[in-house]
């Protein structure tokens, strides 16, 4: 899972999304040559739709993983792994999610805000820490900043990551992972009304402004 999403060098993350919605995005995604998309579990329905994701995308053999992001409790990480999902992704950082994920060999990657949380969630087992929300806590130099002491620091911001060009050099010149965005890729208004031609063009784009920061 590390190679695939420091491969990628993006996370794409959306939430609050029917089936039909979901279709589109898993086929577009897969179709575009994204490898990993992020479902946040923050609706009522989320389990439901999430349960027909796992199965459009099995029925289309989809080559792409899903993580499972806003996932607040140990249950809640079970119930999902058991649906299908291939990575739990959290706000924060919970001793028994990561328990849970390290047993049943499932990647996990928690939330952090400081340097301690951070270095807490590895000691739990964590490869990939979330940096969230990472535009509130100080941006690309606050990453650089703990990544001075601790160069092997492997994060993910998450948190006002845009698709503008210099806000993505900014997070990549400091030496992250990968970075997670969400609204910036599709907003609410986007989504209610997408196609499989908006979504498909929208994830083109991303994976070439992302190539075009890192280098």
């Amino acid at each position: 899972m590390y190679h695939i999403l420091k491969t990628q060098g993006v996370l794409p993350l959306v939430t609050q999304i029917g089936i039909k919605t979901a279709e589109i995005i898993l086929q577009s995604a897969a179709d575009s040559g994204i490898k990993i998309v992020e479902f946040a579990a923050r609706a009522d329905d989320a389990k439901e739709v999430f349960a027909q994701m796992v199965s459009f995308k099995n029925a289309n053999n989809l080559d792409i993983k899903l993580a499972v992001g806003s996932v607040l409790n140990v249950n809640d990480a079970e119930t999902y792994h058991k649906l299908g999902a291939d990575c739990i992704i959290c706000p924060h950082t919970d001793l028994e999610i990561g328990n849970y994920c390290l047993k049943n060999n499932l990647y996990w990657i928690p939330g952090a805000a400081t340097l301690n949380e951070v270095l807490h969630a590895n000691k739990l087992g964590a490869e990939i820490v979330k940096v969230f929300p990472a535009d509130k806590i100080g941006g690309p130099s606050y990453v650089k900043a703990i990544k001075a002491p601790f160069p092997n620091l492997k994060l993910m911001p998450t948190g006002g990551v845009t698709l503008e060009e210099s806000n993505l050099k900014s997070w990549f010149k400091v030496g992250v992972v990968c970075v997670g965005i969400g609204s910036h890729l599709f907003s609410k208004e986007m989504l209610s009304q997408l196609d499989y031609d908006k979504s498909f063009e929208a994830f083109k784009n991303l994976i070439a402004v992302v190539e075009k920061s890192r280098k």
